[in-house]
């Protein structure tokens, strides 16, 4: 029998003791799903205590008559289980290749399970519940997450046909200047280089702009009729650099957003295991300080009791000798 106070008055509750039900268990995760989003439309949130006092009130108005404490320690072994069952899947899942030594946690029984360090106990729908819960909060606590889908399900943009054939095909050297061999409009779209020694290797993520540059003695006799324009060059390098640019910029943003959510994902975590383990430090403390109290109350009774016996004895002894007293007095 516990006292609670609540609405400004004290209300004497009687949680229930034993294992967990099924209904029982349902009921506690939708009172911590529900604590999730009321903490989410509150500006600031709550002391622990407060929250999963809550979380108490809410259980015991839908039939689950546990104690804070008890939803406590009942929500850190779910999720315990939940996490191990949830690696296994995921690993599972990853390699692809389910046999009869290592086949999925819903079809294994019991003592496979524990072969495997696996909760034996896991079902379906407390499983599925759980996983509702854990995606609703870590939607909540990364707001990116649709936009890094966005930025990264793109796929990085294509250079023109033109620099494609320009940043692959290999160059023959011609009176010291570098010419392209293997495009198919080598002898339109070569152009001479100032010397061999200054070419850098282009990148689809960043492209340089071209610079015009002179042309020099017989190659111009040999080239001048098919030899774009400067302006020409320098418009189609604005273009592929300007989309590059932007794609670049896209995956950057993207992975920022990305790593930007998984730090706040893991603060908030980390921030609500501080305070679970300090609500559990304060249980802890309040019950120890009962413990003491009622061994001071005992000790306290066992010694008045002591001395009521001692009194009582000597009281006995004082009236022996008295009546022997008595008795040897008429002689």
């Amino acid at each position: 029998m516990m006292t609670s106070h609540g609405g400004g008055g004290h209300v004497l509750r009687d949680y229930r003791k034993g294992n967990w039900t099924i209904e029982e268990t349902m009921v506690l995760i939708e009172a911590k799903k529900m604590d999730d989003e009321r903490r989410m439309k509150s500006e600031r949130g709550k002391p622990t205590e407060q929250r999963w006092k809550w979380v108490e009130d809410y259980c015991w108005r839908k039939g689950c008559y546990r104690s804070q404490s008890q939803c406590n320690d009942k929500w850190d072994n779910l999720m315990r289980d939940f996490k191990k069952v949830r690696e296994y899947e995921r690993i599972l899942a990853h390699e692809k290749n389910e046999t009869e030594e290592r086949r999925s946690y819903w079809r294994m029984e019991k003592n496979e399970r524990k072969d495997k360090s696996l909760p034996p106990n896991m079902l379906s729908q407390i499983y599925d519940a759980l996983v509702e819960v854990v995606e609703r909060r870590g939607s909540s606590g990364s707001g990116g997450v649709e936009i890094r889908t966005m930025f990264l399900g793109q796929p990085p943009p294509l250079l023109p046909p033109a620099l494609q054939h320009s940043t692959q095909s290999p160059t023959a050297t011609v009176c010291g200047f570098p010419i392209s061999l293997n495009s198919p409009h080598s002898q339109q779209e070569s152009l001479p280089q100032p010397h061999p020694q200054q070419t850098q290797p282009t990148t689809t993520s960043t492209l340089p702009f071209p610079r015009p540059l002179p042309i020099v003695g017989h190659v111009e006799s040999d080239t001048s009729e098919h030899t774009e324009s400067p302006s020409k060059r320098r418009r189609r390098g604005e273009g592929t650099s300007g989309a590059a640019a932007a794609g670049g910029s896209s995956n950057e943003v993207g992975s920022a957003i990305s790593r930007s959510a998984t730090i706040i994902a893991e603060a908030l975590l980390a921030r609500e295991d501080k305070e679970e383990k300090r609500h559990k430090e304060l249980v802890s403390l309040h019950e120890r300080r009962l413990q003491i109290e009622t061994s001071k109350a005992e000790i306290n009774r066992q010694g008045i009791n002591g001395m009521v016996d001692a009194i009582n004895k000597l009281a006995n002894s004082i009236l022996a000798l008295a009546a022997n007293k008595n008795q040897v007095t008429p002689k």
